[in-house]
C-alpha cells in the first residue's frame, strides 16, 4: 500500500515541475498558472496616443454600468458590447461576440502587450468566453457578470488561469 502512496507522491511532483509559475490545484486536478501570460501584471503601459486617451475617457464614462446579458447599452451591457462600444467611440468597428472578436484581431503576444489591446478569457470551458481591454501595467476593464464594467487585476488568480489570447485593433 505504500508503495502506491510512493507512486502517486511522485507522479503529483512530475506534473508539479512542469508548472512554470505556482501549480492551483481545484478539485478537479493540477493546473499551472499563467505560463506565457504569467508575467504580463508588470508588463504594458498606459494610453500614449490621442486615440489611447480617447478611448481611456469612454472607458471612464462606462465605468460602474451593470451587466447585462446581451445588453448594449448603459443601462446594461455584455462584455463583447462594451467593447465593441468602446472602440466604436474611437470610430473602430470591431465584431459583436468574444470569439469573433479574437478571429478578427491581429494576434498579440504577452510581452507585446500594449493599452487598448483586447484580452480573450475562456471561463466557460468550452473556448472563448469572455473579453476585455488592457490598460496597461497588469489591469484590464470589462463588463463582470457579477459586477458590470470594472477594473481589474490580472493577476487575480480567476482571470490569470482563464486567459487565452490577446488581439490587436489600435495600430
Amino acid at each position: 500500500m505504500k508503495y502506491h502512496h510512493f507512486v502517486f507522491l511522485l507522479l503529483v511532483i512530475l506534473i508539479l515541475s512542469g508548472c512554470r509559475t505556482t501549480p492551483v490545484y481545484r478539485g478537479d486536478g493540477v493546473h499551472c498558472t499563467g505560463g506565457e501570460w504569467a508575467e504580463i501584471s508588470s508588463t504594458g503601459s498606459g494610453p500614449r496616443s490621442s486615440i489611447d486617451n480617447e478611448m481611456l475617457n469612454e472607458i471612464d464614462s462606462w465605468m460602474g454600468t451593470p451587466y447585462l446579458y446581451g445588453g448594449n447599452s448603459r443601462s446594461g451591457v455584455d462584455c463583447s458590447a462594451f467593447t465593441q462600444s468602446i472602440f466604436r467611440a474611437v470610430d473602430i468597428e470591431i465584431p459583436r461576440t468574444a470569439g469573433q472578436q479574437a478571429a478578427a484581431a491581429e494576434s498579440v503576444n504577452p510581452s507585446e502587450l500594449k493599452f487598448g489591446d483586447l484580452l480573450f478569457f475562456n471561463t466557460s470551458g468550452s473556448g472563448i468566453s469572455h473579453v476585455g481591454i488592457f490598460i496597461g501595467n497588469g489591469f484590464f476593464v470589462h463588463s463582470s457578470s457579477s459586477r458590470g464594467v470594472v477594473r481589474e487585476s490580472l493577476s487575480k488568480e480567476y482571470y490569470a488561469n482563464r486567459i487565452v489570447s490577446a488581439g490587436r485593433y489600435l495600430k
